[in-house]
């Protein structure tokens, strides 16, 4: 299932996102102009939060000690299965590059 959220929502859904998801590895990548740049493999997922403090709210993904920023958000996408295998994240941005985040392994 896929699920997308309205931008007064965002916030709840991160934050119910990431109680859910807490300490499971991951897959960070960027989509932009038909490339694929795979960022990490096997971080485990600490958290996502919003900073709404600019006009356009700007999300940062935690794993482990790195944390991605993804500014300029413009839709957010969750996924869930009922397998698991291919539950996470699609951020896209206004500059057109899409973010995905996956969970590697079971839940």
């Amino acid at each position: 299932m896929t699920m997308a959220a309205q931008k007064h929502e965002w916030a709840d859904f991160l934050k119910f996102f990431s109680e859910k998801f807490e300490g499971r590895p991951t897959r960070l990548g960027v989509f932009e102009n038909g490339n694929d740049y795979w960022l990490e493999s096997g971080l485990p997922f600490v958290g996502a939060d919003i900073d709404t403090k600019d006009v356009r709210p700007a999300i940062q993904i935690m794993l482990g000690e790195l944390t991605h920023s993804v500014p300029d958000v413009k839709a957010m996408q969750f996924k869930f299965t009922e397998s698991g295998e291919e539950d996470g994240l699609d951020l896209t941005s206004a500059d057109g590059k899409t973010t995905i985040l996956r969970f590697e392994g079971e839940i």
